[in-house]
């Protein structure tokens, strides 16, 4: 046996928990044919197989059902070693990982990202755009902006309050359309709501008000194309007040406040030791404090 390639292992673990290779790709941001070559050098180099074939799908053969558990402890113990050398760092420059949603990412991260180029020209930032949590313990992200309140108890965090809603539309569709004069009327327009999600209805719920998904005439659980929808002038949707207050949208109905989720800065203690991931961190954090939040 030859000496293996921690990068096999890596790449054993991502399929592993993908089930197939189109979608461990996606989620790893390593090319198929690159998983693929890992996954036969290693099975060639432990001479077993790993793998079986479902339909499109892999399954984990008995041996590689053996194995994954220990390739995890290796994967985990790798990431672990990383996140601590990196801690210990004294390096001002280089790149720090920094993942949010898909509405930060467009309408907030922008306007840091061009203050913090002039403020820490050597700092580059690499952005994952996630509306579901990434793990900061295995690096897949340095700093996280969250709308949840972490479980893993290892982790920095830092509240900033919380993101209520309002129910917003574009001009052109209330010169169109007109306004609702109460709730009881919003299910006579346009509604842009979750497909899966159903936080607008259970929001709605709680302040008395029956709404089913069959009420919304777009549904789309990515908030920030509800957001996009909305300007584009399809109908009325619950849009963060902090992200509205910079667009070109009209507050319908201004008394409704939905409540919203709280907003978390986090990062693993070790990388806050990190002088680049700190001056991040202390950056992200004062544009994060100046959003008009609840």
């Amino acid at each position: 046996m030859d000496e293996l390639d921690w990068r096999w292992l890596r790449s054993f673990v991502f399929v592993a928990q993908a089930d197939s290779m189109h979608a461990a790709a996606q989620r790893s941001g390593i090319s198929q044919p690159t998983l693929s070559r890992h996954i036969k050098l290693l099975e060639a180099n432990l001479g077993i197989s790993l793998f079986e074939r479902r339909g499109r799908g892999l399954t984990l053969s008995p041996q590689g059902q053996g194995l994954f558990e220990r390739a995890v402890a290796v994967r985990d113990s790798v990431k672990t070693f990383e996140r601590e050398a990196l801690g210990l760092s004294e390096q001002q420059e280089g790149s720090v990982s920094v993942t949010m949603s898909g509405v930060f990412g467009i309408h907030f991260a922008p306007e840091w990202l061009s203050q913090l180029r002039i403020d820490e020209p050597h700092i580059t930032i690499d952005l994952v755009i996630e509306d579901s949590a990434v793990n900061l313990l295995l690096r897949e992200a340095e700093i996280a902006v969250r709308q949840f309140r972490p479980h893993q108890l290892e982790l920095v965090t830092r509240l900033f309050g919380t993101t209520p809603l309002g129910l917003y539309a574009s001009p052109q569709y209330v010169d169109q359309h007109g306004e609702p004069a109460d709730m009881a009327e919003l299910a006579d327009f346009d509604l842009i709501g979750f497909d899966r999600e159903t936080y607008w209805i259970e929001a709605a719920a709680a302040m008395g008000f029956a709404h089913t998904r069959d009420d919304f005439a777009i549904r789309c659980d990515a908030s920030v194309v509800q957001v996009s929808m909305a300007l584009a002038g399809l109908g009325i949707a619950a849009v963060p007040s902090w992200c509205a207050t910079g667009l070109p949208l009209r507050r319908v109905l201004p008394e409704i406040v939905i409540p919203g989720p709280p907003l978390y800065l986090v990062a693993h203690p070790d990388l806050r030791r990190s002088p680049r991931v700190s001056r991040v961190w202390n950056h992200l954090a004062a544009r994060l404090a100046a959003l008009p939040l609840g």
